[in-house]
């Protein structure tokens, strides 16, 4: 497997994205990229909260499934509920992870961080980010949502310190040798598209190329701090 991370603090003083890249075994590989939470306190403090956390559980979890990813954000939780109560502080972070293990991808996401799959250059997967306007769309019946837009960026659930506002969603899938994954904060998806990235994936002749397009257009573009992890070569 290979893989590519572009990370750019946007227009913020700080860049409060951290991004991770462990490999479990051999042939298992985990990604994450957690966001720590403008608006709160220390939201670099809560990503690498987060991160260490979930990495750490998971790196010792003899199953990989489900069910031990709920436990790796519970324990994420009681990390930063405990640092909360010892600093007196609100932090908190969205996350995304991929744990690729030759054929299978096991995704999960918590808040805003976007997962994708493109298989033969076209968009096979788009996670279902965590924020009001989705929830309003799900419990409402309407054509058009665009005044609902205004909504998008509150997030509703994240690693705050509540394990029930922080249940992951999950997906499973099989990958193929040319399969294409990325895993990225909101900063990337607010202005790069998955059907904008799938015409760059079609355009571009070289991965190498497709990273450095990415990577300048989220320099010059991203406002807010912008993270990618692009993974492809799967060992299949």
């Amino acid at each position: 497997m290979k893989s590519i991370i572009i990370s750019h603090k946007g227009k913020r003083k700080i860049n409060q994205d951290l991004t991770l890249v462990r490999y479990i075994n051999a042939d298992t590989v985990l990604y994450l990229i957690a966001d720590g939470m403008g608006g709160y306190d220390s939201g670099d403090i809560a990503a690498s909260i987060a991160i260490d956390s979930v990495s750490t559980f998971l790196s010792n979890s003899t199953e990989l499934n489900e069910i031990a990813i709920q436990k790796a954000i519970n324990k994420a939780n009681l990390a930063v509920r405990q640092y909360q109560e010892k600093h007196n502080s609100k932090l908190g972070s969205t996350l995304g992870g991929i744990i690729v293990s030759r054929k299978i991808a096991k995704a999960f996401w918590v808040g805003d961080v976007k997962i994708l799959q493109y298989c033969d250059g076209k968009l096979s997967f788009e996670s279902k980010s965590h924020n009001l306007q989705n929830e309003i769309s799900d419990t409402q019946d309407f054509n058009n949502n665009s005044k609902f837009s205004k909504y998008e960026h509150i997030v509703t659930r994240s690693i705050q310190g509540e394990v029930k506002k922080s249940k992951p969603s999950y997906k499973e899938f099989s990958l193929k040798k040319e399969d294409i994954l990325f895993l990225c904060s909101d900063g990337v998806h607010n202005i790069i598209d998955a059907q904008t990235l799938q015409y760059m994936i079609k355009e571009e002749d070289s991965e190498m190329s497709l990273s450095d397009l990415l990577n300048e257009r989220i320099a010059k573009e991203a406002t807010d701090n912008a993270s990618l992890i692009m993974i492809n070569h799967f060992d299949i």
